[in-house]
């Protein structure tokens, strides 16, 4: 807990250096020391220099609360100064023997579950994937970051078919969540769905965020839409971000995702935020992509989910 403010000035220097695209706050600092709220399980060691120093810190990170799956999240900095050395080989090969002795601790060495140690890391660090693929992690999905600049003044277009697109707080948050577990039962890493919730829920911003329902009033898709804090102070440019957007299966291809972001992109205008982003798993089967294109975003930078499965 002691090193907490010296790991966080060097995160923000190496985040800085890499233009990485998501940013560490000081909470996942408090998370890196204590687990998610306490809930995880998180080991993380420092790298020192001859002056005692923090050059590096790497995290291994079990997920407590999910039970379907065995998953270890590991995550390492370093300062750009210290690298080309083998200080990031040494990380990960500290990681991985930890992450594994972890897992068998956390579920059992008789455990059925799925198990895998991952990690999402930026595709434009290309070293850190070297490193990554060198140390037998796979390349499973490619998550591409889109944004659309915001010049004031955008309406939505209404939502068609006979839903309807409403406020955040004029329904019960039971009800959202429901939605977004089924809408994203059959995707990629579903046992972590409760956890995306949860992870978005903590950047919430209720002027931006919406739920779509059907002509009966029952929910159908949410759009769950955040302040990306960090990356404003980051980059200086006060942006809005779509963390989570799900519709119920059986109303899919019914335009209430383009309803969704298009009441998201003009509140997030009507607020003077200057431009909207989200990201979008290239593998995923619904054309995402390309309805996203035709609402005005555009690529920006990918991240690559690397894991290793047991």
């Amino acid at each position: 807990g002691r090193d907490a403010p010296a790991v966080y000035a060097l995160i923000s220097l190496i985040e800085d250096d890499d233009n990485a695209i998501r940013r560490t706050s000081v909470d996942d600092i408090a998370d890196m020391m204590e687990g998610e709220n306490g809930r995880d399980w998180v080991d993380t060691i420092v790298g020192l220099d001859a002056k005692r120093n923090i050059c590096a810190v790497a995290s291994v990170r079990v997920l407590r609360g999910i039970h379907e799956a065995a998953t270890a999240v590991v995550s390492a900095f370093i300062h750009p100064h210290w690298r080309g050395r083998g200080v990031g080989r040494a990380l990960l090969y500290w990681q991985d023997g930890r992450a594994r002795q972890m897992l068998v601790e956390a579920f059992g060495a008789e455990s059925e579950v799925p198990a895998s140690i991952s990690n999402l890391v930026d595709a434009h660090m290309t070293d850190r994937r070297r490193l990554y693929i060198a140390a037998g992690f796979f390349a499973k999905r490619t998550y591409q970051v889109m944004y659309r600049d915001l010049a004031g003044g955008e309406v939505p277009v209404p939502a068609r078919h006979g839903y309807r697109v409403l406020p955040w707080n004029k329904v019960p948050q039971d009800q959202i969540r429901a939605i977004h577990m089924e809408a994203f039962q059959q995707s990629f890493r579903s046992p972590l769905r409760a956890l995306w919730w949860d992870d978005a829920m903590n950047h919430f911003d209720t002027r931006w965020s919406f739920v779509a329902v059907d002509a009966q009033g029952d929910v159908v898709g949410y759009a769950i839409t955040g302040r990306p804090a960090q990356r404003w102070v980051a980059t200086g440019r006060p942006e809005a971000y779509i963390y989570l957007l799900g519709v119920a299966e059986a109303h899919r291809g019914r335009s209430i995702a383009s309803a969704l972001v298009g009441h998201a992109v003009a509140a997030a205008s009507a607020s003077g935020a200057s431009r909207i982003g989200l990201d979008v798993d290239m593998s995923s089967p619904d054309g995402a992509h390309k309805i996203y294109e035709h609402l005005g975003f555009v690529d920006e930078a990918a991240e690559v989910y690397y894991t290793i499965d047991q």
